[in-house]
């Protein structure tokens, strides 16, 4: 994995980025694999804001989600919830056709 970011680091050396945006590009990248790598578990922090959320407003956003291949639908059983950006993201599946979806509740 670090021969990636060492690769992305010499291309944008050879491309003339400067080396501050070098650094925050390779930062987020390293961020965002990590947090690609943690799909499918529940985070203790985005579980507890979510047992805090009202029935209601969890079944709402559970039944509002957007899934490219059959438009609005609902979250299948056996979705996660993870902390992203101070906010509760949902993973899951489709209810109505199996694909991956999430959805940020903000």
């Amino acid at each position: 994995m670090a021969d990636k970011y060492q690769e992305m680091v010499q291309q944008m050396r050879a491309d003339g980025v400067d080396e501050t945006m070098i650094a925050r590009f390779v930062a987020e990248e390293m961020r965002e694999d990590e947090f690609r790598r943690g799909r499918g578990t529940t985070d203790i922090e985005a579980a507890r804001l979510w047992k805090n959320m009202p029935e209601s407003i969890r079944q709402l956003l559970l039944g509002n989600a957007f899934c490219p291949n059959c438009g609005v639908t609902s979250f299948a059983s056996g979705y996660s919830l993870r902390m992203r950006d101070g906010f509760v993201l949902i993973e899951g599946r489709c209810a109505g056709c199996g694909s991956e979806i999430a959805r940020l509740c903000d």
